[in-house]
């Protein structure tokens, strides 16, 4: 498996891995902030500031996995407050050597690619979801690999990136039963999922589901993401090759936000070249989430991502001021794109102000999907500089489903909003890591 090429901003040069990049001021000086108030749902229930109060020994700055680990695990109190400055791209596939891993690392001594694709090709095991020791082995393997890749973030953080470079890759974060977290400035790369699992009843033909988010909030409550970049860096799964028919799925959600987390703030990020991009309520019999999934996007620029931007169950969701680009299909890497907001059971969605830019034979009743929901409100958005009413759009693609303007709420915590006209620029100009 490759390797991926650092993210630098415009005009930044690459450093070498033995020179330390230099700490940037513009990131110290940010340090403590909070999130400031009205700014989306994390505002909410006296707001949201990670580590901001933490004492001088709980400042670290890290440069590799194992000391990430060490700093939040605090002194053997991961909730103490804590400011971690990430000063490095941080290969979260490394040991505490730092030597990088692969799927030699983690592949159980019973499985085999070989032994599995003959075990559940389609024409002989059918549509049945897959088991027996060939499955059994490939979880054992996906389990050794999360519990490496995958570092949960505690209570009373700040994470905020201090290099140019300052990110994660080959695996990703979880925020999980958690709260008051800020996590700022950083790039997420390239979560891989080395086993992928086959389910033959996804769809008409199967489709193969990968596990790893960038980076996933679980019953988190209190988040604050901001200024980070995410993509699939260097590994496209356009470029994956075909098995049982169906092309191999590497990589799951840039940023899913699930199982009762809320009042989180999602600003200024730039998402980009991905396909299912974020959930918003992972399950529609998961009536648990019910007044949960309180969830602010603002000022993020979903740049050439296939759906789920994002797809929502459950949640309150205002989605403002947010720019979708939809580049025409050129080139091998490119990624199909679907929808952009899907509307999901029980889901809320305030949708204003938002800008798209869109080939042309993309109509506007493809930007909003109806997965099983209700009710969905649009106002003030435009397509291609044109204003479109998009809940009329939704309506004319299911002429025979009740919808309503009325999702029974209306957003009180507002950052500064932006006419729909000028979101464009300002999102390029201010969005991602290092902005």
């Amino acid at each position: 498996m490759g390797g991926c090429a650092q993210l630098l901003p415009a005009g930044a040069t690459a450093v070498h891995p033995t020179t330390p990049a230099p700490l940037l001021p513009a990131r110290l000086a940010q340090l403590r902030e909070a999130l400031p108030e009205h700014d989306g749902w994390a505002a909410a229930q006296g707001g949201t500031w990670g580590g901001a109060d933490a004492k001088p020994e709980h400042v670290t700055v890290v440069r590799t996995r194992a000391e990430l680990l060490r700093a939040l695990a605090a002194g053997g109190n991961p909730s103490t407050p804590k400011i971690v400055q990430v000063a490095a791209m941080i290969d979260l596939m490394t040991d505490d050597s730092g030597r990088p891993l692969g799927e030699a690392d983690f592949r159980d001594p019973a499985f085999s690619w070989e032994a599995y694709l003959a075990a559940y090709a389609p024409a002989t095991w059918g549509k049945k979801k897959p088991e027996g020791p060939q499955e059994e082995a490939r979880a054992r393997s996906a389990q050794r690999q999360e519990a490496q890749v995958m570092v949960k973030v505690p209570s009373n953080t700040t994470l905020i990136g201090v290099t140019a470079d300052a990110g994660f890759k080959h695996g990703g974060l979880m925020v999980q039963n958690a709260e008051n977290v800020v996590i700022r400035h950083l790039r997420f790369e390239d979560a891989y999922d080395l086993f992928p699992e086959w389910d033959p009843k996804d769809g008409p033909e199967g489709e193969w589901n990968s596990e790893y988010d960038n980076l996933a909030l679980r019953g988190a409550s209190q988040v604050w993401i901001d200024h980070c970049t995410f993509s699939d860096g260097q590994r496209p799964d356009a470029r994956e090759p075909v098995w049982l028919g169906r092309k191999v799925q590497h990589h799951d959600g840039l940023l899913d936000i699930t199982l009762g987390s809320t009042h989180v703030t999602v600003s200024w990020n730039h998402f980009k070249g991905h396909d299912k991009t974020h959930l918003v309520g992972g399950s529609d019999s998961l009536k648990t989430d019910e007044g949960k999934l309180k969830v602010t996007f603002h000022h993020n620029w979903w740049d050439g991502v296939g759906q789920r931007a994002p797809r929502v169950r459950w949640g309150e969701v205002h989605v403002v001021n947010n720019l979708y680009t939809v580049p025409a299909q050129a080139g091998t890497d490119a990624v199909r794109f679907v929808y952009s907001i899907g509307v999901g059971v029980n889901s809320r969605i305030v949708s204003q102000a938002n800008a798209w830019e869109v080939p042309a034979h993309v109509p506007a009743g493809q930007l909003v999907k109806l997965w099983k929901g209700s009710a969905f409100r649009d106002e003030g958005s435009l397509v291609n500089g044109q204003p479109v009413d998009l809940f009329a759009a939704l309506q004319a693609t299911h002429p025979g489903t009740p919808l309503s303007r009325d999702v029974g709420w209306s957003p009180y915590l507002l950052p500064p909003l932006d006419a729909a006209a000028d979101v464009p620029a300002k999102v390029r100009a201010g969005a991602g890591a290092g902005r």
